[in-house]
């Protein structure tokens, strides 16, 4: 018995050990591409990563891997991997479509959200003040701003019960993400991501259909006139390699 109790104990530090060296891979791995360091387009080169990192192809792998679901990058077979180009027409385009659904959701929720998706939406814009008051501005902060933003709109989606939406929802913003990540990066929104969030939530909240539609295609609008500044961003830095 106390071999066997042995034998899990190990088995269990093991599994914990290989978990953190793959989020720490992760974690570095999505900084450089965040920062910049790692291109749009660039290939990623497994063995170059590996000792880079110090870690074996297993948790470098898993990282890949859950980079991909993320849309950073993209897996091709017999290729390997590549940052995700940055195509700002290809983002303008999906942001049209977001904008669709973003005003669709905000309406729809404004109808049928239960005060228990109200208070979760409160919850987040909390999250976000609080975020907003001890940010630091690292690429880790970039991150979780854009985790409640992408979070919020979950919310939303989600509080209008309609499957429908949420997938298409689900399908259009895991496009949008890396557009999304250098938003958040490399533009300065200061306060105006947090104003117009709180502006859709306000609206939702209040159970006002047309001030929850007008904040939210205001948000999209506002993302769309990013990517403009996002290309030019992109342009400076590939000129300065």
């Amino acid at each position: 018995m106390d071999r066997r109790r042995k034998g899990n104990r190990l088995a269990s530090t093991k599994t914990e050990q290989r978990g953190s060296l793959r989020e720490s891979t992760y974690s570095q791995l999505k900084d450089l591409i965040l920062t910049g360091q790692l291109r749009p387009s660039e290939r990623l080169s497994e063995v170059t990563l590996a000792k880079r990192f110090g870690v074996s192809r297993t948790p470098l792998r898993e990282a890949l891997m859950k980079l991909e679901e993320e849309g950073l990058i993209v897996g091709q077979r017999n290729f390997g991997y590549t940052v995700t180009d940055l195509d700002v027409t290809k983002f303008c385009n999906l942001l049209v479509v977001r904008e669709a659904l973003d005003v669709c959701a905000a309406q729809l929720a404004c109808e049928v959200a239960s005060e228990e998706d109200l208070d979760r939406l409160r919850g987040v814009i909390a999250q976000m003040v609080e975020l907003k008051d001890t940010t630091n501005k690292t690429p880790s902060d970039a991150a979780r701003n854009l985790d409640l933003g992408l979070y919020i709109h979950r919310v939303i989606v989600e509080s209008t019960r309609n499957e429908a939406l949420v997938r298409v929802t689900d399908q259009v913003c895991q496009q949008l993400r890396l557009a999304l990540w250098l938003e958040v990066l490399w533009v300065d929104l200061e306060h105006t991501d947090l104003d117009e969030h709180r502006a859709i939530a306000d609206a939702i909240c209040a159970r006002d259909r047309e001030a929850a539609a007008a904040a939210a295609r205001a948000h999209v609008q506002s993302s769309l006139k990013n990517m403009s500044k996002l290309q030019r961003i992109w342009a400076h830095r590939r000129a300065a390699d």
